[in-house]
């Protein structure tokens, strides 16, 4: 998993998560269908997609993140940074 996808205050959650799903698809799904338990199968499926879910709303393209970390340098410096959207236009 590339980290740089995620804002460092987020590194560590998502890097917990990709570990958490690794272990819930890998061995507990692996041992619920050898047991049989598809009740088990199906809340492990459905817990491995929730944090799926979770993970893709912390990912950001890799620019985002570098801008963000731009950002934070300057407001360490005491500098206000703030986005700008562009002026919208009027249609007549």
């Amino acid at each position: 998993m590339n980290l740089n996808h995620f804002l460092k205050s987020d590194r560590e959650k998502a890097e917990r998560l990709y570990e958490s799903i690794q272990f819930m698809a890998f061995d507990l799904l692996a041992k619920a269908i050898e047991d049989g338990d598809f009740v088990g199968c199906k809340e492990v499926a459905e817990a491995i997609a929730q944090h799926s879910k979770d993970l893709k709303k912390m990912e950001h393209p890799e620019r985002v993140v570098e801008l963000n970390e731009i950002a934070s340098e300057f407001a360490k410096r005491g500098l206000n940074v703030v986005p700008v959207k562009p002026p919208s236009r009027r249609v007549h």
